[in-house]
């Protein structure tokens, strides 16, 4: 970085127009790297309660810092931030490739929760540049004014069907050892209680009331609530803890190779692993954590449960989310398509 070189003020260019260097050349002129006790974007991710939400916004900044020419979130001078630049880095990651393919480095432009997620992580790291009294108070109210992608995306992921179901768990009762146990109790759980990735890995042996068969899940937000085990659940969870032994820690532990059992407490990213070799020996289509997930929220309305008690089974703050999971009305459109008959 020179530090002799005045940072010239950045002129939002019409759409097509917008090029990733204009950004890095405005802000490869500024001088010296950020201490780190007084960097913005570790302020921020310090005030963030959640691990998972730790590490998203992490690789979340440090592409912006990356967007504007710097190696990570550490070497960005973010109180240098203006409304302008903000801007800009939103256009960037919300544009598409034009057909000549001379956008950002022919990047596909990222769905609106995304973006709006990437800005709301910004937002935070300004609201600690002012603190630190790197970013004066009219500056922070103009970025806090910025607004989001109102845009939408169609959900991804997919609901299992009950067969699905079934065969996962079969695999998981092929393997004689521990690891089946483990795996059949911890994808029944995820399918049968609905939780998230993060949330079943973080269960201990502590969170289970056997008297009352329910857990007791810490979520997002540090919100706890109670899940209710189903009876196959139920019997999948008790004979793994009572094959392992577990008396206290983690309630699903790492297996080391040739089955060696240990007290460590699993990685959310395992549980990506463990779907994937599941699904390939059941011989169905890949199934992430989010599916088992939708599987049960599309299992209770489907059952005719009402969308407040969805709601609170699956841990959300807006129902809003919850009417996502809702799939009924596509069914009811389905058949509405099918009354066309002039064709």
């Amino acid at each position: 970085m020179q530090s002799d070189v005045k940072m010239k003020k950045f002129a939002i260019e019409p759409p097509g127009g917008l090029r990733e260097d204009s950004l890095q050349n405005e802000f490869l002129a500024l001088p010296g790297r950020p201490d780190v006790g007084q960097n913005a974007a570790v302020r921020y991710l310090l005030s963030l309660k959640s691990d998972q939400s730790k590490v998203t916004m992490q690789s979340f900044l440090n592409n912006v810092a990356r967007i504007i020419g710097f190696s990570d979130l550490h070497s960005c001078p973010w109180g240098s931030l203006r409304r302008h630049h903000v801007l800009a880095i939103v256009s960037l990651l919300s544009s598409k490739p034009d057909e000549n393919g001379s956008d950002i480095d022919q990047r596909k432009g990222k769905a609106p929760a995304t973006v709006n997620t990437y800005l709301a992580g910004i937002k935070g790291v300004c609201k600690e540049a002012w603190f630190l009294h790197q970013l004066n108070v009219e500056d922070y109210q103009q970025i806090k004014e910025v607004k989001g992608d109102s845009g939408s995306r169609l959900p991804k992921g997919r609901a299992l069907r009950p067969e699905e179901v079934r065969l996962l768990l079969q695999a998981c009762d092929e393997d004689e050892k521990k690891l089946g146990l483990r795996d059949g109790a911890m994808l029944a759980i995820l399918a049968g209680c609905g939780l998230r990735r993060a949330e079943i890995v973080n269960l201990d042996v502590a969170s289970l009331v056997r008297k009352d068969r329910i857990l007791k899940v810490i979520g997002k937000g540090n919100k706890e609530r109670i899940a209710f085990i189903p009876a196959g659940a139920w019997t999948r969870l008790t004979a793994w803890l009572d094959a392992a032994d577990i008396q206290d820690g983690p309630m699903f532990t790492r297996i080391r190779r040739h089955g060696a059992m240990t007290s460590e407490r699993m990685s959310s990213q395992s549980v990506y692993h463990i779907l994937h070799e599941r699904s390939l020996q059941a011989g169905i289509e890949n199934v992430a954590p989010h599916d088992l997930r939708r599987t049960y929220a599309t299992t209770l309305f489907e059952k005719g449960i009402d969308i407040i008690t969805v709601k609170d089974n699956l841990g959300h703050a807006s129902i809003t989310t919850t009417q996502r999971y809702d799939k009924r009305s596509d069914e009811r459109r389905r058949k509405a398509s099918e009354v066309i008959d002039y064709l």
